[in-house]
């Protein structure tokens, strides 16, 4: 039915309805797989928009607070901390609520990957390895995955989503969550909600593997 639309409104040599052809193709082969991934769709915007209006909404409150220079990760704010600038729950959510206890609110521009990592590479090569991988990970759900594995992939697909929003418009990703166990220990790296959500899919992932190893088949 798609094709003979296809044919009737468009050219059969076109580049266009080739494409669209082989899109078709892609679904009609991979109908079943196609329809779970679409219903997957919600949590992967849901992530996305969560890690996206926490940054918005922080650094929106920056922005007022020292300017737009705070929006530029290549500007030198003279009013920021030379690491970074840390906000207090109070100014953030109106008050403290016990969050001090197990997270500052530590806002830096990362040029890496989640959690800081690889920050010698320019922006523009991460940006285009983030936007290979996700792009891979969706061909993945739709082609190759297993029950288990769409709800993992969809957090981890909308965390890396966020954060390559963030590296189109700034060259750098917003990092603002430390976490810390009341003074005595402190994680290593600053991280975001997207980060959350790629480390939690990245460990649901694993202990799915594990628990569906034998039972679970691929086709």
């Amino acid at each position: 039915m798609a094709m003979k639309m296809l044919k009737s409104h468009l050219a059969p040599n076109s580049d266009l309805y080739l494409i669209l052809q082989h899109l078709i193709a892609i679904f009609s082969e991979n109908g079943e797989k196609m329809k779970k991934f679409l219903k997957y769709i919600a949590i992967i915007f849901v992530v996305f928009v969560a890690d996206f209006f926490s940054k918005k909404y922080l650094l929106d409150l920056l922005a007022n607070k020292y300017g737009d220079m705070i929006l530029d990760p290549n500007a030198i704010c003279a009013k920021c901390h030379i690491n970074g600038v840390i906000i207090s729950w109070q100014d953030l959510i109106g008050g403290d609520y016990g969050l001090s206890n197990l997270f500052n609110i530590h806002f830096v521009w990362n040029r890496g990957v989640s959690f800081s990592a690889f920050n010698f590479l320019m922006p523009v090569i991460l940006s285009v390895i983030t936007a290979l991988i996700i792009l891979w990970l969706i061909y993945y759900m739709i082609k190759k995955a297993c029950d288990y594995e769409y709800l993992p992939l969809a957090f981890i697909i909308g965390g890396a989503i966020g954060n390559f929003v963030d590296r189109v418009r700034f060259g750098a990703v917003a990092d603002f969550i430390q976490w810390h166990i009341g003074g005595l220990w402190t994680f290593p790296a600053i991280f975001n909600i997207g980060d959350v959500f790629i480390t939690f899919g990245v460990i649901l992932y694993l202990i799915n593997m594990f628990l569906n190893r034998k039972k679970c088949s691929c086709k």
